[in-house]
């Protein structure tokens, strides 16, 4: 059995559940191989069985596209890895990534605030909640990092913000364009919302960050907070966040407070 690292998770599990299916069989086409979903862990993450004659093909073709779990004594260092926050604003000192380290016990990755201010906001000294805030770095919010340090014995481990993601972040914000960041809808209840809201001239391009999270492009001069109120009523209990690259860039110093 594999676990992969995808979440499945309430409000749209079910709708979220239909998406992975499908994923899953594009990437059989044409192979002998099938991929049973058997359930999930603990803390949500997609458990499968992959059967067949190509199932090794089928399996690395997972790892690639979705990545799959590993354990602790597996990691070698520098390992970048893909998971999704948790946790969020717990603590103060840092954020905590689950990357679906299950050996014994729960393990998070733990990203400390230096880090994450020398890599998302140029050393600018803000609090962890105002990093949060900016980045839209929330419960379930798909976040890829490099881990650094491990203590096996001690059960844990530390991470950086990868390149990958850096890269992801400076181009939201050099692009100038707010975001709507949409945490647990799948693609075809997003679709759905975005139509029945009546905003569709309002985005340009809706991103799928994993298969309840997506990232909506606002068009120029169109603000997020305008589009998470429009789209509240047909998204009911699923995280609406504002995304805004000029309320970053006031943050670290680099543009004048309006």
């Amino acid at each position: 059995m594999l676990t992969l690292l995808e979440k499945l998770y309430p409000p749209r599990e079910a709708e979220s559940r239909k998406a992975l299916r499908k994923f899953l069989d594009s990437i059989t086409s044409g192979l002998e191989a099938e991929i049973t979903i058997t359930g999930k862990n603990e803390r949500n993450w997609v458990q499968v069985e992959v059967q067949g004659p190509d199932a090794k093909v089928a399996t690395n073709y997972l790892r690639k596209k979705i990545g799959v779990a590993t354990s602790l004594e597996e990691i070698v260092l520098p390992m970048t890895l893909r998971g999704k926050i948790v946790d969020s604003g717990r603590v103060g000192y840092g954020l905590y990534v689950d990357i679906s380290l299950n050996n014994n016990g729960v393990i998070d990755i733990l990203v400390p605030l230096h880090k994450l201010r020398s890599h998302l906001v140029d050393g600018s000294k803000l609090p962890l909640r105002e990093i949060g805030r900016l980045f839209c770095l929330y419960d379930n919010f798909p976040f890829s990092v490099r881990l650094t340090k491990v203590e096996v014995e001690g059960k844990k481990v530390w991470g950086e913000p990868s390149d990958t993601q850096v890269e992801f972040f400076r181009k939201w914000v050099s692009a100038g364009l707010d975001r709507v960041i949409i945490l647990g809808a799948s693609d075809e209840r997003v679709a759905y919302a975005i139509e029945r809201s009546g905003i569709r001239r309002d985005i340009v391009a809706v991103d799928i960050l994993g298969f309840l999270e997506h990232s909506l492009c606002c068009k120029l001069g169109t603000d997020a907070p305008g589009i998470i109120k429009l789209l509240g009523t047909y998204l009911p209990r699923v995280p609406l966040c504002a995304f805004s690259p000029r309320k970053i860039r006031e943050a670290m110093g680099t543009l004048p407070s309006s």
